[in-house]
């Protein structure tokens, strides 16, 4: 017995923390989404967009099909590139091409537009919300930028300005709890009123 949902509906999904670089370097970087709600949303297709400070934009990464991600869980992006990601925590999905330390980054659906965004203080940032974020990372330090009032905390602050909605964190601390379930659905085939099919499903942690 279940209940019906269409995933994403009131679902509200953010940029929870991101680094542009870390110990190993300028491509010790990563991206941390979180969906900072009780229902589900379907991220498939859904993409991770980067600038640097002059404002030119292009993807980095695109979530793949039949991603769901469930309720105040999270969604790890990593650099894989030379001297990339060094954290414990695997990512979910990889990019090569880095981003800028006084540039930004943006969560956009598949027709490119924009779920959240942030970015750190430069004339020309293409990608931020209100005031952007004042402390550019340049030394090869574990710290990064953390939504507020972070650490495991189920509700994140969402004032759609960065430089109040986010903090400096040392270290960082990236996570990656989302589920991963094979098959995505399951189909009962067509069912007239009164009938009824069983399917056995297993489900393993």
């Amino acid at each position: 017995t279940g209940t019906a949902t269409t995933p994403g509906a009131t679902a509200s999904v953010v940029i929870s923390e991101f680094r542009t670089r870390g110990p190993s370097g300028g491509n010790d970087e990563f991206v941390e989404i979180y969906n900072n709600s009780d229902s589900p949303a379907d991220i498939s297709g859904w993409k991770l967009m980067g600038s640097s400070n002059t404002a030119p934009t292009g993807a980095r990464a695109t979530v793949p099909a039949n991603v769901v991600l469930p309720r105040r869980t999270h969604y790890l992006f990593v650099n894989t590139a030379a001297g990339g990601y060094s954290g414990a925590v695997p990512g979910n999905a990889s990019y090569t091409t880095g981003i800028a330390d006084n540039g930004g980054v943006a969560l956009t659906r598949a027709d490119n537009s924009i779920v959240d965004q942030g970015g750190v203080t430069t004339v020309n940032t293409g990608y931020r919300e209100g005031t952007a974020i004042a402390t550019q990372l340049t030394t090869n330090v574990d710290r990064g930028y953390e939504r507020k009032p972070g650490g495991l905390s189920a509700t994140l602050q969402d004032t759609d300005d960065n430089a109040s909605d986010f903090q400096v964190t040392t270290p960082s601390t990236p996570q990656n709890l989302v589920l991963t379930a094979s098959p995505a659905s399951v189909n009962f085939g067509s069912v007239a009123p009164g009938d009824s099919r069983t399917i056995t499903v297993s489900i393993r942690n």
